[in-house]
């Protein structure tokens, strides 16, 4: 596991003359990257870049170039990145993969856009939100709810804005989204810090369930003593923060949690209406946990629970993009983990759910999750490559069983084909893959604009 570098900690006031002089190469030239490059280009002058993108980056990226800079193509080279003073790596490229472990034990110093972010704002008031399910809904609800308190927020991180990419500092709070691919190496001191949930994910990246919940957890080390909120429906929260007396929880009856339906503030009940488009008991506990941060921030509740009513959800989770020939098309594409699908069946308990699976194979145990499914059985299940074929079978071993059967397809195109032959008037037709969507999609977004484009949206 990776240990916290006390780096930053000692840099003076002018800490970038400490990297003036630095020879310093972007891991990564995508949207962090781009965000990086033109942070450090307007404020060390005269600096040459050297950037590694293992892929070749689009022309218009090429073209913000310096003469000087010197860009690199292909698999990292471990000779290249050892000559060098700092990586600053962005979040896709893994710290854990060998060539960036022999970089850094060479002496070569591995920092993220998000380190260099909080060294340059030490007074920002931060509110900082992970979890394997969620973040970015909840932390969207959070800086909708502090601008209805007449707060000026920025919402950047995973969500949004690249926080190098952010300009204005004429900012009250700053909601920032952390994934496990931010956390696993930041250095700062968030606030306020908000644990979701866990559930293991990205293990291939982050070398094992044990780096990822250890990276995951990294927020609690990082947060303000006083500052973290953590889910106390969460089993694995639960057990590791339950002897601790400085956590602020939220679906613990002491603080705000939900008596089925109804929302509670201690033993007092909360006028709350959830928004439009947003289902399921995951949604609710996301609206519990964002008025907890906005409380612990020092805003009214009532305030913040009014702005509910026009908040629009985030598109991609558990979306309806429309109905046609009275079949109803929702598209959940953000949905990466089966816990993510399990919680959009629930979200649709009663209704006849034509359900399509499949991704990246990460190897996660779908097992785990079998009582979710049966409870809430779709009507058809709609295997994609890659791991849905064998996601599909191992249910179907454990008892699964779809009123009207069980499909493998090559492709989405044909999985939103069969779906249409399948569907009666009251089905619905869900994507809620259950794994990521590269390499056969460029994102999420693009999976689920995709879906939307094939069903005819």
């Amino acid at each position: 596991m990776l240990t916290l570098d006390e780096w930053p900690d000692e840099w003076p006031d002018e800490w970038q003359d400490k990297l003036q002089d630095q020879r310093i190469a972007i891991l990564g030239f995508g949207r962090e990257g781009q965000a990086a490059y033109h942070w450090l280009k307007a404020r060390l002058a005269d600096c040459r870049l050297q950037l590694f993108a293992e892929t070749a980056p689009e022309s218009a990226m090429l073209g913000q170039l310096a003469p000087a800079d010197v860009l690199h193509v292909g698999s990292l080279d471990d000779a290249k990145l050892a000559a060098f003073d700092v990586l600053l790596r962005s979040p896709g490229i893994s710290p854990y993969r060998p060539a960036l472990q022999r970089a850094k034990a060479a002496g070569v110093r591995i920092l993220s856009p998000s380190t260099l972010w909080f060294v340059d704002h030490p007074e920002a008031r931060t509110i900082c939100v992970t979890g394997t399910k969620g973040k970015s809904t909840t932390s969207a609800l959070i800086a909708h709810m502090l601008r209805a308190c007449g707060m000026r927020v920025q919402l950047a991180g995973n969500i949004g804005t690249a926080l190098l990419a952010c300009e204005n500092k004429d900012i009250d709070w700053w909601v920032i989204e952390l994934s496990s691919y931010q956390l696993c190496d930041l250095q700062g001191r968030p606030e306020l810090g908000l644990l979701l949930n866990l559930s293991p994910e990205h293990l291939n990246w982050h070398g094992g369930v044990e780096n990822y919940m250890h990276d995951k957890l990294r927020l609690a080390e990082l947060t303000a003593r006083g500052g973290l909120i953590v889910n106390a429906a969460d089993p694995l929260l639960h057990e590791k923060f339950a002897s601790d007396d400085d956590i602020h929880w939220f679906n613990e009856s002491s603080g705000i949690w939900l008596d089925g339906l109804q929302f509670m503030d201690g033993e007092r009940q909360l006028d709350v209406t959830m928004p439009v488009n947003m289902p399921g008991k995951h949604n609710r506990s996301n609206v519990a946990a964002a008025l907890t941060a906005v409380r612990r921030a020092g805003f009214d509740l009532k305030t913040a629970i009014a702005s509910l009513a026009i908040f629009q959800s985030l598109p991609h989770r558990l979306q309806v993009i429309g109905q046609k020939e009275g079949v109803s098309w929702i598209n959940d594409s953000i949905s990466s983990t089966p816990v993510a699908t399990a919680a959009a069946l629930e979200a649709l308990s009663g209704r006849s759910i034509i359900l399509l699976i499949g991704g990246l194979d990460r190897g996660l145990d779908w097992a785990t999750y079998l009582p979710d499914f049966m409870a809430h059985s779709p009507k058809a299940l709609i295997a994609m490559p890659d791991n849905g074929p064998s996601v599909a079978k191992k249910l179907q071993q454990l008892g699964l069983s779809c009123s009207s059967g069980q499909y493998e397809v090559q492709n989405l195109d044909e999985a939103v084909l069969l779906a249409e032959q399948l569907a009666t008037k009251g089905d619905t037709v869900l994507l809620s893959p259950g794994a990521p969507s590269f390499p056969r999609f460029v994102d999420f977004q693009h999976r689920g604009l995709e879906f939307a484009r094939l069903a005819g949206f």
